[in-house]
């Protein structure tokens, strides 16, 4: 069976967030060390795609995640704590987090794109030039020695 056959038999063949039944796909929780059914979900569109635009967020379609948090599937809870970091400011998600309990190696996993950390406190990293470095970016050390004479 491939991911997409399990995460249907899993999900009863509805989004995992918000159970939608229409334009289904796999979603990777990044990051991901190995793929497969443990570290992806089945998400509708509409989901997936604010999840990887923050732009187009509307915090009603979230409120799904009332439901989806409590989730037997890690995967499931990593995105739901994700969501619910990035909407804190709504007021409601706030509530949400402090019910929510997450194993400490699966919080670790939810933090690991700074989903929960204010703007202020992200690393982000710059090049010489000030521009923002992503992830896969290549990058030259160089050392610069300072010369007497």
């Amino acid at each position: 069976m491939s991911v997409k056959d399990d995460l249907e038999a899993r999900s009863g063949s509805t989004c995992e967030l918000c159970t939608a039944t229409n334009n289904l796909e796999v979603f990777e929780v990044e990051p991901v060390s190995i793929s497969g059914v443990d570290s992806s979900i089945l998400a509708c569109e509409t989901c997936r795609t604010q999840i990887e635009d923050p732009e187009q967020m509307d915090a009603n379609h979230w409120r799904c995640l009332n439901d989806s948090m409590w989730s037997e599937y890690d995967s499931v809870k990593v995105v739901a704590w994700r969501m619910l970091s990035r909407l804190k400011s709504e007021g409601w998600p706030k509530d949400l987090l402090d019910m929510m309990y997450l194993e400490p190696e699966v919080l670790d996993w939810a933090k690991a794109t700074g989903e929960g950390l204010a703007e202020s406190e992200k690393i982000i990293h710059r090049d010489v030039n000030g521009v923002i470095l992503q992830n896969g970016d290549s990058v030259v050390l160089v050392k610069d020695l300072k010369i007497k004479g």
